[in-house]
């Protein structure tokens, strides 16, 4: 497949006037990619969506974390550097290895191929964002992240294969049956909603370590060995310390539970990256609501390569269910981009979706964006590329969303309303049971009413306006999504 080094020149309504400066008014419409649709609908309006001069650098009183100063980000390079060339001497006696196992299983999902990561360094040292633009430091933090993550390949891979060589008898036996899916916007309320599903004995759901570590030979020795010397709580404890806080209030963080499972994926293939590389990559790249050339090949195979294996040794790892039958893989996230490729594997799947009107979920996606700092030493992604991009990225999710979801004909699909969810709870997993799960009746273990939360006084919380962005035209180039959020 021929991949570009840059994203494809995006649609005319993404474009900034070349007369005004990198913060001029933008209608936002999507990107375009390689002879294929635009992201979005191009007959549409050009509705001016986006203003990027009215967004301010700091508001007072708000937490702001800058990436270092020159001297030190120069003395982290030449840290990172000398681990990674040590990393290197110690990982090269593994290649060989790695090549073999390769060649007689294929390569594993959960590495990036050599392309991928030469793109990505393409697009590292080729990319011009708007201002505050990309620095020399940056660019090459980021080469030495790119590289460090393809020094780990031998690694990763070969913890992969030893699943192959110690369970691929009991993997190939292991049948995933009518997996419950739960495919949601991002910021739409669908992690609380996996959190009471994941309380289902006759489910098995990864957990985000599992996702991030994706090794059934690792799962089954964990607890026999520094299992017995360090608790769940004390890991917990020790990872939920190194997250800012301000990225905690707005995501219930928990290792040991589920969590938006591409994310493993995301890192595993760079797309995090594209944080860090403006606002054109970011809705490109990051998105997970629509297929492009440059991401048909992640999400159509090697995500759902990733995404059966790991249910099949999920389901091996949880056994047999308290009445004494196989359990059902349930799994949470944002992935879009593979529904129709995991419908086409799995014909009997439960495709479960919570819907919650655009302007509230896009204000909360950059909110959480711009606090959920990937890079702990690039800090916060600057206001007007996160803005811009999710806008971009949003747009594409929620057309994408109203077209699959209501499409007739195709796998079975059950979409919940966020509000009803939250004023009808009983009566929305009366329905996700009978829908998702064949249940007539809620089982009495699943919670009747939401447990209080206090989710009003966050560190970062600017609104659209603040961001640059009208909501009123949001909701009116939206507006066949909203009245679907609405029961319309």
């Amino acid at each position: 497949m021929k991949v570009s080094p840059l994203p494809p020149k995006p649609s005319p309504e993404l474009e900034r006037d070349v007369t005004t400066d990198e913060t001029s008014e933008v209608a936002v419409d999507g990107l375009a990619d390689e002879g294929e649709a635009a992201v979005g609908e191009q007959a549409k309006a050009k509705t001016p969506l986006f203003d990027g001069r009215a967004i301010a650098g700091e508001l007072p009183g708000e937490l702001h974390r800058p990436p270092p100063s020159a001297p030190v980000m120069a003395l982290k390079i030449l840290a990172r550097t000398l681990a990674l060339a040590l990393l290197v001497a110690l990982t090269a006696w593994l290649w060989p290895i790695y090549a073999l196992a390769a060649w007689a299983w294929g390569r594993p999902p959960n590495v990036p191929r050599f392309a991928r990561a030469g793109r990505y360094l393409r697009l590292i040292w080729t990319s011009h964002p708007p201002a505050p633009g990309l620095g020399l430091g940056t660019r090459v933090w980021l080469s030495l992240t790119v590289m460090r993550t393809l020094a780990f390949t031998p690694v990763w891979a070969l913890a992969w294969f030893l699943d192959e060589l110690l369970y691929a008898e009991q993997l190939r036996a292991t049948p995933v049956v009518a997996p419950l899916i739960e495919l949601s916007a991002a910021r739409s309320g669908s992690t609380q909603l996996a959190r009471y599903l994941e309380e289902d004995a006759q489910l098995a759901a990864p957990s985000l370590v599992q996702a991030l570590f994706p090794y059934l030979w690792l799962w089954r020795l964990v607890p026999r060995t520094l299992g017995r010397l360090i608790s769940e709580d004390q890991v917990r404890t020790k990872i939920l310390t190194r997250i800012p806080p301000e990225f905690l209030e707005r995501h219930e963080g928990d290792p040991f539970r589920t969590d938006t499972f591409e994310g493993a994926v995301y890192l595993a293939h760079f797309n995090h990256l594209a944080l860090y590389l403006g606002p054109e990559l970011l809705a490109h790249e990051f998105g997970p609501g629509a297929l492009h050339n440059d991401n048909r090949e992640l999400w159509e195979r090697e995500f759902v390569e990733f995404f059966d294996t790991v249910a099949r040794k999920t389901l091996i790892h949880a056994g047999l269910g308290p009445d004494g039958q196989p359990r059902r893989f349930f799994v949470k996230g944002h992935f879009l981009a593979a529904a129709d490729a995991l419908a086409g594997r799995y014909p009997d799947a439960r495709f479960l979706a919570m819907i919650r009107e655009p302007g509230p979920r896009l204000q909360s996606a950059i909110n959480f964006l711009h606090v959920n700092a990937v890079d702990t030493v690039l800090g916060h992604v600057p206001w007007p590329w996160v803005a811009e991009g999710a806008l971009a990225s949003e747009l594409s999710y929620c057309e994408h969303e109203h077209e699959w979801f209501t499409r007739p004909g195709g796998p079975h699909r059950c979409v919940l309303r966020f509000d009803a969810y939250v004023r009808d709870l009983e009566g929305a997993m009366t329905r996700v049971y009978r829908e998702c799960l064949d249940s007539p009746t809620l089982p009495d273990f699943v919670p009747r009413e939401h447990p209080p939360r206090e989710r009003k006084h966050y560190s970062i919380n600017r609104s659209l306006a603040e961001l640059g962005i009208d909501e009123a035209a949001l909701e009116g180039r939206l507006a066949a999504y909203v009245a679907w959020c609405r029961g319309g």
